[in-house]
Formats: structure tokens, sequence, C-alpha cells
């Protein structure tokens, strides 16, 4: 599916999607002013082709219970691919990003506990081929996630129409998951919009079950949807990683001021010198010293220590991405297993 042939129509149904992952297509009709049919078709055509797809993650009130590890990867010349390929494949993943640098490979890591990062770090990482040196930190805070991240193609009034349709969410303390709920989540993490009577036949429960379990596991927060879209469709195809050092004692306001910027997908408190890590979208390389710019002057307790071009997004959330960032593959999340909470 070429990209001449996606419509502002079509970005629309993106955005509202963000806004509201599983509202029904006649909830979208009437937000874009289009009929139902052609709605889920457009979204069909999507899907399809890989440019746009609907997935879940941990919610934030599961956070706390296990450990995301950023790991820079030094790769023997020759052996990146290799690595990158061998790495997306690992359940635990997240995130495998091609960078410019020293350190050729970001990988982002889920595990239960500090001490099974350290074995993930020693068995796995340290032992392929190839990998001829690594760094890690422990995400400590997680500020602004890259489901936060939105198109800009919807008016106010539309943007206000799907977010009055969609469930609102509050976190709920001691919100517990069963057996039961762990297969909701595998099911909506590959397909976050499927529907109510495919998730009860995959998972062996009722369909009224279905709909209060999975309603249950978004308003407490405990899981959460995302729409996501190949990023050169986007209006923002090049990404960057910035690392930078800010004092404990600024730590808390510096992120949530930085969150607020509209470049800004990703930004995270990590272990080390180093810890303040920012994931940014921009219209044109170009753009990043100015951005660089923007983001000191606002945050004067902050100090720019490194950064990076990403190249390419091997693997996005279990998605498999070519060099677009259209997915082409799909690899289930182990995540699930953790959430026996």
């Amino acid at each position: 599916m070429p990209h001449d042939s996606v419509d502002e129509k079509d970005l629309e149904l993106i955005h509202a999607l963000q806004l509201s992952p599983r509202a029904s297509w006649a909830q979208m009709a009437g937000a874009l002013a289009l009929d139902p049919v052609t709605v889920a078709r457009r979204w069909e055509r999507l899907a399809e082709a890989g440019l746009a797809w609907v997935t879940c993650v941990a919610g934030t009130a599961l956070h706390s219970e296990f450990c995301m590890v950023y790991i820079e990867i030094d790769c023997v010349p020759g052996r990146l691919d290799d690595i990158a390929t061998a790495l997306s494949a690992e359940p635990h993943v997240r995130y495998v990003h091609h960078l410019t640098g020293m350190y050729g490979l970001l990988v982002v890591a889920t595990l239960r506990t500090s001490a099974e990062v350290s074995a993930y770090l020693r068995g796995t990482v340290g032992q392929l081929s190839g990998v001829r040196a690594y760094r890690a930190e422990i995400r400590t805070v997680g500020y602004g996630e890259p489901s936060r991240w939105r198109l800009r193609s919807l008016e106010r009034s539309q943007r206000r129409a799907l977010e009055l349709a969609s469930t609102p969410s509050t976190t709920v303390g001691g919100a517990r998951m069963d057996a039961v709920d762990r297969k909701l989540f595998r099911l909506l993490h590959e397909d976050g919009r499927m529907s109510y009577t495919a998730i009860a036949d995959r998972a062996g429960i009722s369909e009224p079950t279905a709909r209060r379990r999975v309603k249950r596991l978004l308003t407490s927060r405990l899981l959460r949807l995302r729409c996501e879209m190949a990023q050169s469709l986007s209006g923002w195809p090049h990404s960057a990683v910035l690392w930078a050092s800010v004092a404990p004692q600024h730590m808390e306001s510096t992120a949530r001021s930085l969150t607020a910027l509209p470049d800004v997908r990703l930004c995270c408190a990590l272990t080390g010198e180093r810890n303040l890590l920012l994931m940014v979208w921009l219209r044109s390389l170009g753009n990043l010293p100015q951005l660089e710019a923007t983001i000191t002057e606002r945050c004067r307790n902050l100090s720019i220590v490194d950064r990076a071009a990403c190249l390419h997004t091997v693997n996005q959330m279990g998605r498999l991405l070519d060099s677009d960032g259209r997915s082409v593959g799909y690899v289930p999340s182990n995540v699930g297993d953790f959430l026996d909470v």
C-alpha cells in the first residue's frame, strides 16, 4: 500500500483511535463525518498494510511490578543486524532501536526483578556473538509514555467528542489480575480492537464476561490501549534519543515540564549519571538543535550530555517494523506472565 494512498481522513482516523482505541465505528463515524462502514473499511486497509495498529501495554497501576532496563549495545562490525534480529525475537524485549554513535543498538527489555535483569544481561545479551560491549540502566520513573503522543489531524470539537466516548480511567489500589486477565492482556496486545466475540472465544469465557473484564482492566489502569502508526506517515519521520543529567531535587519538575513538549514521545528517569532519557519525534533532524535549545531554556537545571539519531526502530512493543516503520511481523509479549499480582 503506497503512502500516497493515505489521505487526511486516514490520518484523522488514526488520531481518533489514539484518543479512543476501542470506540465503535459508529462513534468514529460521527466524529469523522463518515459512515461506519467506510470507517471500518479504512481501518482494515491501514491495518492490513501494517500502517497502523492498536495494541495493549501494562498500565500505570502495574509499573511497580516489573523492571524496565535500557541497554546500549556496541556491536562488532557486520553483526548489528543479527543481534537486532535475535533480540527482537525475545519476549522480554519491548523495543530495539538502531542508533548513530558508538552504541549502535538501544534495547528496552522488561523483567520481573533486578536479579532477573542481571541474569538477562549476563546470560543473554553478554553471550550474543558479536556483542563487543554493553551498558545498562534501569528506569526508575516513567513521566511520559509514547501512548500520550498524538497526531494533530482532528479539530478540537472532534477530539472532544471522542474523549467523551472513551472510558474514564482511575488508578485502583490493590487491583489484581488472574489467569483469565493475563489471557485478555495477550489477546489485546495482539489486537487491541479484537471483537468481544473473538476475545471470549479465544479466552474460553462468555462475551459478557469478556466485556466486563476488559472494561475493569482498562478503567483501573492495569492495562492501557494505544494506537500506533508507521512513523513515516506521521509528519514527524525522524527520531532522536537524548540523555540528560538532572539534579535529583529538580527531576520531578523538570520531567513534568518536558512531557508537555509536543515532540517528546518518551520521558523517563534512569539510574546512572545520565539520569533522564527523552525519545523525540522530529519533522527533520535539522530541528534537533532548536529542540535542544528549547529544552535547555525551559529547564535550567538540565544538562544534555549525549544524543543519537534513530536510524531504524526494529521492534516496537512486539511489532517488527520495516525501514518505513510498517508492521511486518509480531512477537507475543511475556509481560502478561508477570502480572499475577
